[in-house]
């Protein structure tokens, strides 16, 4: 199978999106972003565009990869290495990089001269000791090899260990469980997918303190709310909520209680557009995201502080990119 449902459902709104734009106003023009400049921000920030991983520091993009299917980068908790993945035709990989692109070891080994054999593995995280990778892998299905509902699994950030935990037991035929968020006092937040009696699609943020637990759902069905941030103190909760309308998304943040897994009130940072991806910065002051300018423009990179005292004011930091939207910026200091 070429795909993975989730991807291609984000996939789609996209291409969508981009058809409309180009209809409209012609095909945008799109640059390297090392044929840009932006404003400095503080720490560093990496993205991704057309496979490959960039930096940016001091107003400067720098590309640390080859353009060759890397997407989806994570930092470990001391920002020194990156985990990343690597997409093949029917596979991908996770591999660990050093804070400049350099491999240092191949952690999977998921393809195989068996179309049907070949694995998916998306969405890596580390845990926050940095022990540990959490990320979304394909079980096969032993009646239906070519179902591809992703689970979350953890497995030691040791290129020799073939121990990997199984924590999640996704709906069927919805996609999965995708984007997992491990948190400090080991329990995990992810997005959940589910399929109701109408036959509509319905994405929840969910907790689950232990692997193999039922856990509990932090957002309603109907806010539609899916690829969850967290700030380092993890007081704050970040998200993107559709609400049913996925071209006309909002990016809203809310205070979280580890102690009862609830959230409090949601505040929205942004809002009107096909929003994507957020991601804090290492102080949690500030949130960067993913969206386009215009209906049909590549996705820019977009930052909003995260103050609820005041009005927040979205700061277009990137323009003439096309950066991935299913690869969330990294923000380290």
């Amino acid at each position: 199978m070429s795909g993975v449902l989730v991807l291609a459902m984000l996939a789609f709104g996209v291409g969508v999106y981009h058809a409309a734009g180009y209809l409209k106003a012609g095909r945008p023009h799109v640059q390297r972003p090392t044929q840009t400049a932006g404003p400095s921000l503080p720490g560093t920030i990496y993205v991704v565009q057309a496979g490959a991983i960039y930096k940016l520091q001091r107003g400067g993009f720098t590309q640390i990869t080859p353009d060759n299917g890397w997407m989806q980068p994570a930092a470990d908790p001391s920002g020194n290495r990156l985990v990343a993945v690597s997409r093949e035709g029917n596979a991908s990989e996770l591999y660990l990089l050093d804070r400049n692109g350099r491999i240092e070891a191949q952690l999977t080994h998921n393809e195989s001269s068996s179309v049907e054999s070949n694995h998916w593995v998306f969405f890596p995280r580390f845990s926050a000791d940095g022990s540990q990778l959490f990320y979304d892998y394909d079980p096969k299905d032993p009646y239906n090899v070519y179902r591809v509902d992703l689970s979350i699994f953890a497995s030691p950030v040791d290129p020799n260990s073939k121990a990997a935990q199984r924590w999640t037991f996704p709906n069927e035929y919805t996609g999965g469980d995708v984007s997992p968020l491990p948190t400090r006092s080991g329990g995990l937040i992810f997005t959940r997918f589910s399929i109701d009696e109408e036959s509509k699609v319905h994405s929840q943020l969910w907790f689950q303190a232990r692997p193999g637990v039922a856990g509990v759902a932090l957002t309603d069905p109907g806010a539609g709310c899916l690829q969850p941030a967290m700030s380092a103190d993890e007081r704050l909760l970040a998200m993107v909520c559709t609400h049913g309308e996925p071209l006309a998304a909002e990016i809203a943040v809310a205070s979280f209680y580890p102690a009862t897994h609830t959230l409090g009130p949601s505040a929205v940072l942004a809002k009107g557009r096909q929003l994507a991806s957020p991601a804090f910065s290492p102080d949690g002051t500030t949130l960067a995201y993913l969206a386009p300018v215009s209906p049909g423009g590549g996705f820019q990179l977009w930052t909003v502080p995260t103050a609820l005292s005041t009005a927040p004011t979205p700061k277009q930091i990137t323009s003439e990119l096309d950066l991935d939207a299913s690869s969330a910026p990294v923000w380290v200091a």
